[in-house]
């Protein structure tokens, strides 16, 4: 593992990410390509080892791509000084983002090191996707500094985050989340309301219980449900979304759709037995080789850059429907 120094002014301006797991490496990459140095820290100096692997392959993929607009491939991957001392991390950090395992008593454990040797005007955020900001908050000197920062794998693609208010955040940490965000090519979406699962998860969720509800009446197979999601409403999603879409259809024919289909739809308040069988089978998914398909001889790491290279031609599409971003102020340059 290889760190990289720098200057004061930069160290200064530098985020610091709590965590080399699969979110935490691939939000440094983000900001790295986002033209951001960033600080990575995780206290295994294996897993940080395995972080810059990845951050040095996937870097390249992005650069080959035109995501970044720069000819030196290195020059990005050297944004990211990987550490294992949490105090040099965090102590000139202006925004930490915290990226570690997605439980309570670990999350809480971790901040009561970060305001142990953090600056006590330095911004917080939580990359959770399912805790409540205001709960997680509860356990901090400095709750009115702390929001929440929901990434959706993977990080280095997909282009909106989450930004979101807990019961104590002021503005200020919401303001400087969405800065550095915009700073990095981001799309933030503030969330003004602590609520479980935010926006998108939310309705994420709920179209998912629909999906295993069809499949567990034997409706349609996997991969006709699949099939029919991402050759209709998700091909469309990019460009319209939901709300921009009902008023491109007539609302009065989205008002009439749902009155008829609402009754029909699946309420179920626990996951569906289909969904519940596959877990106790201990068929997870890609991690597993089995889950809803069967992966066992699949090459993964094709699969996987096949899907990433899937994504980024959305994101191209993304792109040209949301229009040129506003250019953002520069990132810690008021701090």
């Amino acid at each position: 593992m290889e760190g990289h120094s720098s200057g004061d002014s930069e160290a200064a301006s530098r985020p610091a990410i709590i965590g080399a797991g699969t979110m935490g490496r691939n939000i440094a990459v983000a900001s790295a390509v986002g033209g951001q140095p960033v600080t990575l820290f995780d206290i295994d100096d294996e897993a940080l080892d395995d972080a810059e692997s990845e951050v040095r392959s996937t870097v390249r993929t992005l650069t080959d791509r035109g995501v970044a607009d720069v000819t030196d491939v290195s020059e990005v991957r050297e944004r990211v000084t990987y550490v294992s001392d949490l105090e040099t991390a965090v102590a000139d950090a202006p925004l930490i983002i915290e990226a570690v395992t997605e439980d309570r008593e670990t999350k809480a454990a971790v901040y009561e090191r970060i305001e142990r040797h953090a600056s006590p005007s330095a911004t917080l955020a939580t990359n959770t996707s399912s805790l409540s900001i205001t709960e997680l908050a509860a356990s901090l000197t400095h709750p009115e500094r702390f929001c929440g920062m929901h990434w959706f794998h993977p990080a280095h693609i997909v282009p909106v985050v989450e930004v979101v208010y807990g019961e104590h955040t002021t503005d200020e940490p919401v303001d400087v989340a969405t800065a550095f965000l915009e700073t990095i090519g981001k799309d933030p979406v503030v969330v003004e309301d602590d609520i479980p699962g935010f926006i998108a998860n939310r309705i994420q969720s709920a179209m998912a219980r629909e999906a295993w509800a069809l499949l567990g009446a034997g409706v349609a197979s996997a991969e006709d449900i699949d099939r029919a999601v991402k050759g209709t409403f998700g091909f469309r999603l990019p460009t319209l979304g939901v709300l921009e879409k009902g008023d491109h259809s007539g609302l009065d024919v989205h008002h009439t759709v749902l009155s008829e289909l609402l009754e029909e739809i699946d309420r179920q308040t626990t996951p569906p037995s289909v969904l519940s069988d596959l877990v106790a089978e201990g068929r997870l998914g890609v991690k597993t080789d089995r889950g809803v398909y069967d992966w066992s001889e699949a090459d993964l790491e094709r699969t996987m850059a096949e899907r990433d290279q899937r994504l980024l031609d959305q994101l191209e599409v993304y792109r040209a429907a949301r229009g040129p971003p506003d250019a953002p102020d520069e990132f810690g340059s008021g701090s």
